[in-house]
C-alpha cells in the first residue's frame, strides 16, 4: 500500500507542475460554467432585451405601456435613429420594420392609433420579429406578454368590463358586478370599490378558461408580423452552420500552426533556416497554406450544408466567399498568434482550447449574444466568431448584399491585420526559431 500511496503521490506532483493540464481541468470548465451559468440560470430575469418601439397611440393606456417598458430592466427600447442627414428621428411604422429587415434589432412593436380606445375590448399590439435566434424571439415575445399583463391590470379590468356589456348589455353587466361585489364585499370583508380589480389581478390563467374561451388571449390582441427568413428552406441548420464552422475552423488553424513546434523537434526548422530561406519567408508559407486550408474548409463545409441540410448557400454565393476569406484570414492570424506567444506544442494547445471555447461560447457559437449579461456583450465584439457568424447570418439568413456586409468583412480583416502585426514581433523575440 504504500508504494501504491508514493507512485499516487508522484501522479499528483507531475499533475500540478503540468499548465496545460491544469488548465484544461479547471480554468476552461470553470469559464464554461461561469458563461452557461450567467446565460441560464437566470432565466426569466433578463436585462437590456433590444426593443424597437413606436407608440401611434394617443390613450392613457399606451402611454402607460410605453412608461411601463421604458422603466423595466427587461428591455432597451429603440425608437429612434439616425437619417441620411445624420439628424435623430423617430421611428414609425414603416422605418420601424426596416430596422428589423436590416438585423438592426430583432424584434419591434408598434401600439397603432386604435391600440386601446373607449370602445375597445383588448389591447392592439403589432409585433414585427427576426426570428434568426429562436430562442431569444420566443424569450421576448413571451416576457413581454408577461411585462404588459403584469404592468397594466387596469386594461384587464376595463377588457372584462365592456366584454360582459357586449355580452350582456350594458345594464344588466352593470347590475351583474354590482351583485358580485356584494357578495365578495359581505363574506370577504373588502372594499368594493376594489374587487373587481383585485379579482382580476389574482384569477390564474387556467381559471378563466372555459368551454374552449381563453379571456387573456383575447384582452391581448398581439398581431405577429415575421419579417426575415420566412422562405429559408432549413432555418435552424441556416442559422447555425456558421457557429459551428467558425468552431471547427479555430480548431483546424491553431493546431496546423502548432506544426512550427513540431518542425522544431524533428529537426525540420534547422534544415529549412540552413538553406538559403529567411524567417520571413517561412512564417509566409505557413501563413498562406493554413490560410487555404481555411478557406477549403469553411468551402467544404456550407457545401456539406447546402447537401445535407438544403441550406441555399448559391443564390448569394459571392458574399459568401467574401465571407469564407475574411474569416479564414482572421482565423489563421489567431493560429500564428498562438504559435508566437507560446513557447511549446503543449502550451500552444491549453491556451487554444481555452481561447475557442471561449470565444465560441462569448461569440454566439451556442446560444445568442442577446441573452449574455451586458458586460459580456461587449467583449462579445473583440472576438473573431462574433463578426464571422454575424456576416454569415446576413449573408445566409438575411440575404444581405456587398454593401451590408462591408462592416463584417472590414472588422475581420482588421483583426487579423492586427493580430497579424503583434505576431510578428513575438516571432522576431520568440524562441521559435532559436535553439
Amino acid at each position: 500500500m504504500r508504494i501504491i500511496l508514493q507512485l499516487i503521490r508522484k501522479d499528483f506532483i507531475q499533475f500540478f507542475k503540468d499548465k496545460v493540464a491544469l488548465s484544461l481541468t479547471f480554468i476552461v470548465p470553470m469559464v464554461l460554467i461561469a458563461l452557461f451559468g450567467s446565460v441560464f440560470s437566470g432565466a426569466g430575469d433578463f436585462e437590456k432585451l433590444a426593443l424597437g418601439f413606436v407608440n401611434q397611440s394617443n390613450s392613457s393606456v399606451a402611454k402607460r405601456i410605453e412608461s411601463t417598458l421604458d422603466t423595466t430592466k427587461t428591455f432597451k427600447l429603440i425608437k429612434t435613429f439616425k437619417n441620411e442627414k445624420d439628424e435623430i428621428v423617430n421611428y414609425d411604422s414603416i422605418t420601424i420594420k426596416n430596422a428589423v429587415i436590416a438585423g438592426k434589432f430583432s424584434t419591434a412593436i408598434v401600439l397603432p392609433e386604435d391600440a386601446f380606445t373607449d370602445t375597445s375590448g383588448s389591447l392592439k399590439i403589432k409585433y414585427y420579429y427576426d426570428p434568426k435566434n429562436d430562442m431569444e424571439s420566443n424569450i421576448i415575445e413571451g416576457v413581454l406578454q408577461q411585462t404588459i399583463m403584469q404592468s397594466i391590470p387596469e386594461v384587464f379590468t376595463q377588457s372584462l368590463n365592456k366584454k360582459s356589456e357586449n355580452v350582456l348589455g350594458k345594464d344588466s353587466s352593470k347590475k351583474f358586478n354590482s351583485e358580485i361585489n356584494k357578495v365578495v364585499s359581505k363574506y370577504f370583508n373588502v372594499d368594493t370599490a376594489d374587487i373587481f380589480g383585485n379579482i382580476n389581478n389574482t384569477k390564474s390563467k387556467s381559471d378563466t378558461v372555459k368551454e374552449g374561451f381563453n379571456i387573456f388571449d383575447n384582452m391581448l390582441n398581439m398581431e405577429k408580423y415575421q419579417l426575415v427568413g420566412k422562405n429559408v428552406a432549413n432555418s435552424m441548420a441556416t442559422r447555425n452552420v456558421g457557429g459551428w464552422a467558425m468552431m471547427f475552423l479555430l480548431f483546424s488553424l491553431s493546431a496546423a500552426a502548432r506544426s512550427l513546434f513540431e518542425e522544431k523537434q524533428t529537426g525540420v526548422m534547422i534544415r529549412l533556416l540552413s538553406s538559403p530561406v529567411t524567417r520571413t519567408q517561412i512564417l509566409w508559407s505557413k501563413y498562406l497554406y493554413n490560410m487555404a486550408i481555411g478557406i477549403l474548409q469553411l468551402t467544404v463545409l456550407f457545401l456539406c450544408g447546402a447537401l445535407l441540410f438544403k441550406i441555399d448557400i448559391f443564390s448569394n454565393f459571392h458574399n459568401l466567399i467574401l465571407l469564407i476569406i475574411a474569416s479564414s484570414i482572421a482565423c489563421t492570424a489567431f493560429g500564428m498568434f498562438l504559435a508566437s506567444f507560446t513557447k511549446t506544442s503543449a502550451q500552444a494547445n491549453g491556451l487554444g482550447t481555452l481561447l475557442i471555447l471561449t470565444m465560441s461560447a462569448v461569440g454566439g457559437s451556442w446560444f445568442p449574444v442577446s441573452m449574455m449579461p451586458e458586460i459580456i456583450q461587449f467583449f462579445s465584439r473583440f472576438t473573431i466568431t462574433y463578426w464571422s457568424i454575424e456576416g454569415f447570418i446576413a449573408v445566409l439568413w438575411r440575404g444581405s448584399g456587398f454593401i451590408e456586409i462591408l462592416p463584417y468583412v472590414g472588422m475581420l480583416l482588421g483583426i487579423g491585420v492586427l493580430v497579424n502585426i503583434i505576431s510578428y514581433f513575438n516571432f522576431k523575440r520568440g524562441n521559435i526559431f532559436n535553439d
